[in-house]
């Protein structure tokens, strides 16, 4: 098991670019994988939810060039807020555009597609999705687009990364390289099947970003609500009988979970935080365990 100090010193090597942190010193020694060969192929398909002509995904799959073969695939347009919903009943174009290929469906439905039709031969290492327009840390992970794409290459085998920044003034360039350097991290040491690393970045350039941190996912800075459309004094509103129209608002919240991602990120710090594919509570299977189960199915009995 690594230490904590370890762990500390990969973080701070990945942030600067290999140096300790920022002061030159060597990177963490871990064990490297010896399956991952640094002259093997290595092929990530990148993929976002604010569509193929954003230029978070076009940052960083530069970026992800320097550690890979890079294969675009994203929805043409604006998919926020999709989580892992896919397009179902109905076909779908591919177009092969100058920025990649752009997949008419939502994020998911791109990564499905991706890697079962457009894939290498040897198929794909790693799935990378961002870099997002808009914080993904807390309890928002479930919505968004941008987690549920790389959720799509967990749930097909393929260990994947999430990388979201904040919408704030800047460059992508920071994130990026820290992205980069993660996933070569990645690779050295074997990515776990079945994990998201969602990476979340402040609006800062590196002279700014005070650390990074692994955390566990908590909170959320924000949280969604709804409030009634009304008219102005004297304006007509033409809605049809019964009909009523919300609009969704973001309200932050007064406190966040200490230790959590969004405690984390509201100080400054980049955020790692591993996302499970699997849901289940096992302490709760457990407790239901000891339920008379059979009890639930009435006159019906078990069948037994």
């Amino acid at each position: 098991m690594k230490t904590r100090g370890a762990i500390r010193r990969t973080l701070a090597a990945i942030m600067c670019g290999g140096a300790l942190a920022c002061g030159g010193g060597p990177a963490s020694e871990a064990p490297v994988d010896e399956a991952a060969s640094p002259d093997a192929p290595y092929h990530i398909l990148v993929t976002n939810d604010d569509g193929i002509d954003s230029p978070g995904i076009q940052a960083l799959a530069a970026a992800l060039r320097e550690v890979g073969e890079v294969t675009i695939a994203a929805p043409c347009d604006q998919q926020s807020g999709t989580s892992m919903s896919i397009s179902l009943g109905e076909e779908f174009r591919v177009r092969d555009t100058p920025a990649g290929n752009c997949v008419e469906a939502t994020p998911a439905s791109a990564v499905r597609l991706a890697v079962r039709m457009l894939a290498p031969e040897s198929g794909f290492d790693l799935v990378v999705s961002g870099i997002n327009i808009g914080a993904n840390v807390g309890e928002i992970s479930h919505m968004s687009g941008t987690v549920g794409a790389a959720m799509m290459g967990a749930y097909l085998g393929i260990p994947a990364v999430a990388a979201s920044r904040d919408s704030g003034p800047g460059e992508f360039e920071h994130a990026t390289g820290i992205v980069a350097r993660f996933v070569a991290e990645l690779r050295r040491r074997g990515p776990e099947i079945g994990i998201v690393y969602s990476l979340n970045f402040p609006a800062a350039t590196a002279a700014e970003t005070r650390g990074i941190a692994a955390r566990p996912m908590g909170g959320s800075y924000f949280h969604i609500d709804h409030e009634e459309v009304t008219g102005d004094p004297g304006e007509e509103v033409a809605d049809a009988e019964g009909e009523r129209r919300f609009s969704v608002v973001f309200v932050p919240p007064e406190t966040v979970p200490a230790g959590s991602d969004t405690e984390a990120y509201n100080e400054g710090l980049v955020t790692i935080t591993p996302l499970r594919f699997d849901w289940t509570d096992r302490p709760t299977v457990e407790a239901l365990e000891g339920w008379d189960l059979d009890a639930l199915l009435g006159e019906s009995g078990s069948g037994g």
